[in-house]
């Protein structure tokens, strides 16, 4: 099992659909794409910026729900892909200290995460199977883009609309647009500091 930190968020440019990028914390070259709705990934840009607002939106309310009920989450994890489709468990800590494994999307365990400080972690055969070998150059980029952050109006979440006639038709197709991302395609969508 990889630990993971949310690199950030892109957007497909073929069908305008959001990418939540995980960064492998053992080997930063090695990131996991993972497609995701918009209001996921708008959950996880607000916690990526820092943003707060008066009254709890659905991710704050579960993790005021846990805290609350003494709960906490131990971890999550990005456990299985099957059929193209991505797996996730939550590891919850009940009060008297027995883990509850619940079954979540990644997008929602995710969000999770992030608001409770859990650590991600994917299922090694997962990371295996999916991961794409990002460009040293790249990271190096994307690292002095977040130490120098554009200004706000840049880091702007731009309206999409899902959906449309393209996609990605193969793996390597992904693969050469994942490895030709510019630091401005993330920095434009947040950027985690390894949180």
């Amino acid at each position: 099992m990889y630990e993971v930190e949310v690199w950030g968020i892109a957007v497909d440019p073929f069908n305008q659909t959001p990418i939540v990028v995980l960064r492998n914390k053992e080997n930063p070259k090695e990131v996991l794409p993972i497609w995701i709705g918009h209001p996921e990934a708008s959950g996880i840009f607000m916690v990526l910026q820092n943003m707060e607002f008066e009254r709890p939106l659905t991710y704050e309310l579960i993790n005021n729900l846990l805290t609350a009920l003494g709960g906490s989450v131990e971890k999550v994890e990005i456990s299985d892909l099957r059929d193209g489709t991505y797996y996730a468990t939550i590891y919850l800590k009940t009060p008297a200290g027995e883990i509850k494994e619940v079954d979540a999307r990644p997008s929602d365990a995710i969000n999770i995460a992030l608001r409770t400080g859990a650590p991600i972690y994917v299922a090694e055969h997962v990371m295996n199977q999916s991961k794409v070998i990002v460009d040293e150059n790249l990271l190096q980029k994307v690292g002095n883009e977040s130490e120098n952050p554009q200004p706000e109006e840049k880091r702007e979440v731009e309206e999409t609309k899902s959906g449309g006639e393209g996609g990605i038709e193969t793996d390597e197709e992904l693969k050469r647009w994942i490895e030709n991302l510019k630091p401005e395609d993330f920095q434009k969508f947040g950027s985690s500091e390894g949180n």
